[in-house]
């Protein structure tokens, strides 16, 4: 298939069609085949203030994409004789390291070290993802742990504070930045002449595209101010970042076997062998319909990104976009689709979940919905006359009825089903919500939790209020939330605006006096908060 293949172009333009609407945010897209660009497209605006096109030079963060690039820079200092993935990561960095367990280089690259994630920790402390983050920030908090979330080797646990200590590490060994070494030994080497680490919140990344969100009917700027590098703030275009894929094929910039170092999964202590490895997904076989590649996609404020290689049939596409209107790796899925020639049905098998009612009446569905098993999700919804709104971090996204008490909340890739069944989706997860009702039990004990709870790993306060009869968890930077029990002695909350929250288990002295809570979120687990006597 030549580059000029229009019937197929066009059957790829139309998966991008959410970006062809006037003056919107968009993306680029590139695509190539036996080493040949046989697809390349930009549609929307870099700035829609400005009316400034995305263009082949329009430069995007790429969030999460950046890690493979952290983990060659720490295998290229490995080909120099430097250091060695298989040490304790104390070696290098010692003075970062709080918890007793034996961490090595090799664990934090393939994600299976147990440290607890960097952002979760900082929204505990009170950081926003709006507010000017620095890696100081990011390093501090990971340095005052004491505890991991599980040991080394023996869960998988994707972890951005993995990707942050590598490029500590790959700075202390090669007394360079990590921009620096990048641009010396990858990015200069490759000819990626519009790529770089953003080390400073404040600094400007020539045309570079803004994030947009859209809420409502309104377009908004979703902000992104990090400062934050080696598990993200890698900036580049998709043609660049073509050349960095290229890498994959034919090495140019590190020796073959330092490839085969970098995709090679590990297996678990209990012999489960994982698909992550190097800052990639390899070869799960629960995504691109179990054909093998090697992957990343990446997500900050709007800014949504896709690369995958399929080394089998030698395709590489690159999807970077300032916005998440389009669901780049379902995209992507159908791109390869349409090069191999593979005709799949349009109308996806409807295998719907059990919470699902088709026969929902009219009922007032409005409240705080949760969920009290593995994952703490709150949903609250609200009405305003006939139309429903779930409430969200950019504010309120209104509610699409698609059948029954199914719901799509905006341009997000998840449903809501609402009502006495209730439960919430995405992809293939499902997990069932309950709709909260007031707590008799907990309005007659609840002064026995109110108080003040200190964390020393966190260096920050909560306090745990009672006001009309319910429990509510309050930080001086965020506002109150709403404590819902989900079991004796254990509370989830939300935290801002986010479905995901957090959940408390509070703690007992022998007295049976509540001494205190351990707080979990979905990368930072059990973080001890003393109560404050």
């Amino acid at each position: 298939m030549s580059r000029y293949d229009a019937g197929i172009a066009a059957k790829i333009d139309d998966l991008f069609a959410d970006w062809q609407q006037g003056v919107c945010p968009g993306g680029q897209v590139v695509v190539r085949k036996g080493g040949e660009i046989v697809y390349e497209n930009c549609f929307g605006y870099a700035s829609v203030e400005h009316r400034l096109p995305i263009t082949g030079e329009t430069v995007f963060h790429v969030a999460s994409v950046s890690k493979q690039v952290t983990v060659m820079c720490v295998l290229l200092l490995q080909e120099d004789g430097l250091l060695n993935v298989d040490d304790d990561i104390r070696s290098y960095v010692s003075d970062m390291v709080s918890f007793a367990e034996p961490v090595s280089v090799r664990n934090l690259m393939n994600n299976v070290s147990g440290i607890r994630d960097q952002w979760e920790l900082l929204m505990l402390q009170g950081v926003r993802l709006d507010d000017t983050i620095t890696q100081s920030d990011a390093k501090d908090v990971i340095s005052t742990q004491t505890e991991l979330n599980f040991p080394p080797l023996t869960r998988y646990m994707y972890c951005n504070s993995n990707f942050t200590l590598l490029a500590e590490i790959a700075e202390r060994v090669s007394g360079k930045s990590l921009n620096e070494f990048a641009r010396e030994r990858i990015f200069a080497p490759l000819g990626m002449a519009q790529t770089c680490f953003k080390d400073r919140y404040w600094q400007v990344i020539p045309n570079g595209a803004d994030s947009y969100k859209r809420v409502g009917g309104e377009l908004i700027h979703a902000v992104l101010n990090y400062g934050t590098y080696g598990a993200t703030s890698l900036h580049t275009t998709a043609t660049d970042f073509m050349k960095w894929m290229a890498n994959f094929k034919e090495p140019v910039i590190c020796k073959r076997e330092t490839l085969s170092e970098m995709f090679a999964c590990p297996t678990l202590l209990d012999g489960t062998k994982i698909h992550y490895a190097g800052g990639l997904i390899v070869n799960d076989p629960a995504l691109y319909q179990g054909r093998p590649f090697i992957g990343h996609d990446g997500s900050d404020a709007a800014f949504r990104s896709c690369t995958v290689r399929f080394p089998v049939e030698d395709i590489d596409i690159a999807i970077f976009s300032n916005t998440d209107t389009v669901v780049i790796g379902r995209a992507a899925e159908k791109i390869v689709d349409l090069l191999l020639g593979v005709e799949r049905s349009e109308v996806e098998p409807q295998v719907l979940p059990d919470f699902y009612d088709a026969d929902f009446a009219d009922e007032d569905v409005a409240g705080t919905y949760y969920s009290d098993g593995t994952y703490a999700l709150i949903a609250q919804v609200v009405g305003k006359g006939d139309q429903l709104y779930l409430l969200e971090e950019y504010g309120a996204a209104p509610l699409v009825q698609v059948e029954g008490n199914r719901y799509q909340a905006g341009t997000a890739n998840y449903e809501l089903y609402l009502g006495s069944t209730a439960g919430f989706r995405f992809g293939t997860r499902c997990i069932p919500l309950k709709k909260w009702q007031p707590d008799q039990e907990c309005e007659a004990d609840g002064l026995a939790y109110a108080g003040t709870y200190e964390s020393a790993e966190l260096g920050t306060a909560y306090e745990v209020l009672v006001e009309d009869g319910a429990l509510y968890l309050s930080h001086r930077r965020n506002k109150k939330q709403l404590l819902l029990r989900t079991a004796p002695d254990q509370f989830i909350a939300g935290v801002g605006g986010s479905l995901y929250g957090v959940t408390l288990t509070f703690a007992r002295a022998a007295n049976q006096a509540v001494s205190g809570f351990r707080v979990s979120t979905g990368r930072a687990q059990a973080v001890a908060f003393a109560k404050r006597n």
